[in-house]
C-alpha cells in the first residue's frame, strides 16, 4: 500500500502540474511527416517539367503587352519586362513553429513553487532531487544519475533517498509554518 501523505500528494499534483504545463501546439498533427516527403521525392523529369511549365512568365508579358496600348503587340519582349521572383505557394508553410502556451500552475499549488525557489537558494541539490523526484517518470537510480549529471558530482541511490526525505522533511516544516 502506497504512502497516502497530503503532502506528498500535494507534490505529485505539483509535478503533474509542472510537466504538463506547456499545453498547447500549433503543429498540425493530421499529415505524417513522411507523407509531406512524398510532394517532393520521386521527382522525375517530367514531374519536374510539368511543374515548372508556365513559370517563364509568358503570360505577364501577354498582359503588359494588352495594357501598354500599342497595336499588335502580342507580347512583350524579355528585354522590357520586369522580373518576379516566383515562389511555389500553392500549399500551406510545411515547417509551422511550434508555439507553447504556459497554462501555469494552479493556484492552490503555487506554495510549492515558492518553497522550492526558497530551498534552491539554500540547499540546491535538494532542490533539485525534489524537482526530479516529482516531475521525471523513471527509476530511483535514473533520477540520480540525472541529479549528479545536473550539478556535475556524484550521487548514490543511497545519497539520493537521504537528501530526498530531508528535502520532504524541510518541505513539511514549511508548509507547518
Amino acid at each position: 500500500m502506497r504512502n497516502t501523505d497530503p503532502l506528498t500528494e500535494e507534490l505529485r499534483r505539483w509535478g503533474h502540474a509542472q510537466v504538463n504545463r506547456f499545453a498547447l501546439s500549433r503543429a498540425d498533427r493530421s499529415v505524417h511527416v513522411l507523407d509531406k516527403v512524398r510532394d517532393h521525392a520521386p521527382l522525375t523529369r517530367e514531374r519536374a517539367l510539368q511543374d515548372l511549365v508556365g513559370r517563364d512568365g509568358t503570360d505577364r508579358r501577354r498582359l503588359m503587352a494588352a495594357g501598354s496600348g500599342v497595336q499588335g503587340l502580342r507580347i512583350v519582349p524579355l528585354w522590357a519586362a520586369d522580373p518576379i521572383r516566383a515562389s511555389n505557394d500553392a500549399d500551406h508553410p510545411h515547417d509551422n513553429p511550434e508555439i507553447a502556451v504556459d497554462v501555469g500552475v494552479p493556484d492552490e499549488l503555487r506554495w510549492v513553487d515558492r518553497a522550492l525557489a526558497s530551498m534552491e537558494r539554500q540547499h540546491p541539490v535538494r532542490a533539485l532531487i525534489l524537482r526530479t523526484e516529482f516531475t521525471v517518470s523513471a527509476s530511483q537510480a535514473v533520477k540520480a544519475r540525472m541529479v549528479a549529471e545536473q550539478y556535475g558530482g556524484s550521487l548514490t541511490v543511497r545519497q539520493y533517498r537521504y537528501e530526498l526525505g530531508k528535502a520532504i522533511d524541510w518541505f513539511r516544516g514549511r508548509a507547518a509554518a
